[in-house]
């Protein structure tokens, strides 16, 4: 094992943009060489393992104590690094000198159950420059992206030299050829070792910067889809062979619009937060569903037999909402239209692509529509509008009435919140458009703002109950009046 360096905690001249971050424990000092300068908060286990192998050239019975690994873990054929629960996270964290909450970002997924280990490549995929210059990042594994957030450039899927695809494995490949290809060896260091790294440029702020926002931005809106339990049976019921669980799942095709979105916009559109209505969390002994009819007065009501009148009632409110709007904006701006040359269809993906001359709270409607109407085509937005039912409204009411407290009447308490979510994805809408107006260029689709999240009951978008009655009718008049 190497000596410790003596200058681990202070900063070195010429540093890379992610020397400076954490200051470093003293936990292990005189066992291990490790310097929480070359790493980064965004940065793979990959990238953290073999640069550790790197200083202190370990065997692999002594990498596997030094980086935690459970006793039960079968390591014959490598460790998938794609998930945690191979490794004592706390023991881990004290070994590498960095934060628990780093260790956790430095994988894909907490466990190999996780649905979402299915949208993250078992092979490499690399930047050619930020590996030269010692760094590689957790985002790079999904294959949703597919260019590096910082540099621009296509992520490389196999070694430059030999064209085999690296295993994103903890291996004995690993062990022998640390931060380079185990089938050649070749390194992807532009250097021989971690310290001449030190006389290189390295990566700019700001593009680290960009990076770590992609990865909060798909992270989140990753906690919002939960994505759920992995699929490994087919529909038979048969055990799905381990190379085939991956090409069954959905999920890499339900993300692929983020890597999309990260082609056109410098940075991700936001995720606001929602303030639900007081007394909107779930209770127990909701309140039942009316029963089901049919309206002749709506188009759709017969073809949609499970829709009841609350749901048509609703759809009514929101039709009158929209009109307002359009109206209002009208005054104004002319609203976006099917025939704009600005607007372009990405069918591949569900998006529309509008130019930075369109007004920001044009495509703040035409976004909010999108997501009650769930349209990935602004002709279908604006054409067939009598036919479909509103797809957001449907969702909507799929999960609202179960929050029903008991004693109330339905009808009056689902038009009350119903007017808040209304109000509430406008509000969204108008933030989301405005921050991509910074980046000359509108990417919107109903995915970019769920619709769930107007039930989803996270800690820090709860609100207080309002007690009192009188503040309660004030609150409804309110939101009402912004909307």
């Amino acid at each position: 094992m190497s000596a410790p360096e003596s200058d681990d905690a202070r900063p070195v001249a010429g540093t890379l943009p992610w020397q400076e971050r954490n200051p470093i424990s003293v936990a292990h000092r005189t066992t291990y060489t490790t310097r929480a300068a070359w790493t980064c908060e965004v940065e793979s286990a990959w990238s953290r393992f073999a640069k550790f192998q790197l200083l202190n050239r370990l065997s692999w019975t002594q990498l596997g104590e030094a980086l935690a690994i459970l006793p039960a873990i079968n390591t014959g054929e490598g460790i998938d690094l794609r998930a945690a629960d191979a490794f004592r996270l706390t023991d881990l964290a004290d070994t590498l000198h960095i934060g628990l909450h780093d260790i956790e970002h430095s994988f894909c997924t907490a466990n190999r159950g996780d649905s979402l280990l299915d949208a993250a490549s078992p092979s490499l995929r690399f930047c050619l420059t930020c590996a030269s210059t010692g760094f590689h990042a957790t985002l790079f594994q999904f294959t949703a992206f597919r260019r590096c957030p910082i540099h621009g450039c296509e992520l490389c899927e196999a070694c430059t030299s030999c064209g085999q695809p690296l295993a994103y494995r903890l291996g004995a490949g690993l062990v022998r050829h640390p931060y380079a290809c185990p089938s050649c060896g070749r390194s992807l260091l532009a250097a021989a070792s971690l310290r001449h790294l030190l006389a290189n440029a390295g990566t700019e702020t700001t593009g680290l910067d960009r990076l770590r926002a992609w990865h909060d931005y798909f992270f989140r809106y990753l906690q919002l889809l939960g994505p759920g339990r992995r699929r490994i049976r087919d529909e038979a019921g048969q055990y799905l062979p381990g190379d085939e669980i991956q090409a069954c799942s959905d999920i890499p095709r339900r993300l692929a619009f983020i890597g999309e979105l990260e082609r056109h916009l410098r940075s991700p559109p936001e995720l606001p937060s929602v303030d639900p209505v007081p007394g909107a969390s779930a209770r127990s002994g909701g309140g039942s569903r009316p029963a089901v009819r049919q309206p002749s007065r709506c188009a759709w009501a017969a073809d949609w037999p499970h829709v009841d009148h609350t749901c048509v009632t609703l759809c009514a409110i929101y039709r009158k909402i929209r009109k307002n709007r359009v109206r209002r904006l009208a005054r104004s701006i002319r609203p976006v239209q099917p025939e704009d040359g600005s607007v372009r269809h990405s069918p591949e993906f569900g998006l529309l692509l509008c130019d930075g001359n369109t007004s920001a709270r044009s495509i703040a409607l035409l976004g909010w529509r999108l997501t009650w109407e769930r349209r990935f085509s602004i002709q279908t937005l604006t054409r067939c509008q009598g036919n479909y039912p509103p797809f957001g409204l449907l969702e909507w009411l799929a999960f609202m009435p179960a929050h029903l407290p008991p004693s109330v009447a339905p009808q009056e308490w689902l038009h009350r919140h119903f007017v808040h979510a209304l109000g509430q994805t406008w509000n969204a809408w108008c933030a989301i458009s405005s921050g991509m107006q910074e980046n000359g260029c509108y990417v919107l689709s109903p995915l970019l703002f769920p619709a769930r999240l107007l039930w989803l009951d996270f800690p820090d978008m709860h609100v207080p109950e309002v007690a009192d009655p009188r503040t309660r009718v004030a609150l409804h008049r309110e939101t009402a009046n912004d909307t």
